[in-house]
């Protein structure tokens, strides 16, 4: 019995279809097909099928909007979820543990006289620590966008920073995404997951091992299920006019993508190279020389030098083939070793030696 049939008879109320292509369900629009794919709408639906999946030992991938995802040619076995849950519950109290935020430091700066590192954030930050909190309580798959204008429309501020970002909750949270100098971490209070072995957990802010694009998550294995936000009842038009004019800014940066590719560089690198800024836009334009560089129909954008457009029909092994000739021209020319802050999924080992070493 094919796989999806499988699931259909252990599912009926969710609807699973056999070798679905995962392009449409990526931003860049590249992707091969599942062996059996499902659109998820509730937290109870998708716990279900995660501890089915865990449970049974089936191989199981769960998409957000596909945002930083680049998935092989060859699709993927087992399971694929795209999670469509969307319930946001606002609290009337505060959670009954509060728990620490860990600081992580920002790889940000800008330019404002060359290339595409034109846009800066400093103007727009401010602080929000002595606002009054309130208790947020998120599906992992609610839209970030659709989330910020929700949350503002009640009198709730915070997610402001991530204007423009097409991201679910859970894959902010699996890459602790940043919005000029704010993590997502900075608002998390705790998150639920599902574990390897099919159970339950709730995990503190301060075991998520929060860092520059980076959770625990990336090696746990754990499915997010949810999360609790401690958001606040701040000032809502200044959060409103970041939100807007960040996004403003941002529109330089290309849809048809995968969001930026590599890490900036750290601070120490930046020193060493005696560069303006860490951006790595700016590295690839000025220093690399590798703006418009193009292997079939991928080509690093002329909008932004570090994102890498899918123009027409580009494969997966074209935008591989870019991202290998960029790190390989660090190395050569910088003595640098640039870190993809994109995940590859479906490639073996041998395809990314040379990528995620």
């Amino acid at each position: 019995m094919m796989l999806a049939d499988q699931l259909n008879q252990q599912f009926p109320d969710i609807k699973f279809s056999a070798e679905e292509p995962l392009a449409a369900y990526t931003t860049v629009g590249i992707g091969g097909p599942a062996e059996a794919f499902a659109r998820i709408r509730t937290r109870s639906a998708l716990s279900d099928v995660v501890k089915y999946a865990r449970q049974n030992k089936i191989p199981l991938t769960i998409l957000g909007w596909g945002a930083n995802t680049l998935i092989a040619d060859r699709g993927l076995r087992g399971i694929v979820i795209r999670n469509d849950t969307s319930e946001i519950t606002v609290h009337d109290t505060l959670p009954a543990e509060i728990f620490q935020t860990p600081r992580v430091d920002a790889r940000w700066g800008a330019d404002d006289n060359q290339g595409t590192a034109k846009y800066d954030f400093a103007d727009l930050d401010f602080s929000e620590h002595q606002a009054e909190k309130v208790w947020v309580t998120m599906d992992s798959g609610v839209s970030l966008p659709m989330a910020i204008n929700i949350l503002l429309s009640k009198g709730i501020t915070g997610l402001q920073w991530y204007a423009r970002i097409p991201a679910s909750v859970g894959g902010a949270i699996y890459n602790n995404i940043h919005g000029g100098t704010h993590f997502i971490s900075e608002i998390l209070n705790s998150v639920s997951v599902i574990t390897p072995e099919g159970e339950e957990k709730n995990i503190p802010v301060t075991e998520l091992e929060a860092a520059y694009d980076y959770s625990r998550f990336h090696h746990s294995g754990e499915s997010i299920i949810s999360a609790d936000f401690l958001l606040y009842k701040g000032d809502v038009a200044a959060a409103k006019q970041v939100a807007q004019e960040w996004a403003v800014r941002k529109k330089i940066q290309p849809q048809n993508s995968l969001g930026c590719v590599f890490q900036n560089i750290s601070a120490d690198e930046q020193k060493r190279l005696e560069l303006p800024t860490p951006s790595i836009g700016y590295m690839i334009e000025h220093v690399l020389k590798l703006q418009n560089y193009r292997v079939g129909d991928a080509v690093v954008s002329a909008k932004h030098a570090a994102f890498i457009e899918n123009v027409g029909n580009a494969t997966a092994a074209d935008y591989l083939s870019i991202i290998r000739t960029i790190i390989t021209t660090a190395e050569e020319k910088l003595n640098i070793a640039l870190k993809p802050e994109i995940f590859f999924l479906g490639f073996t080992d041998a395809e990314l030696a040379d990528i995620t070493k």
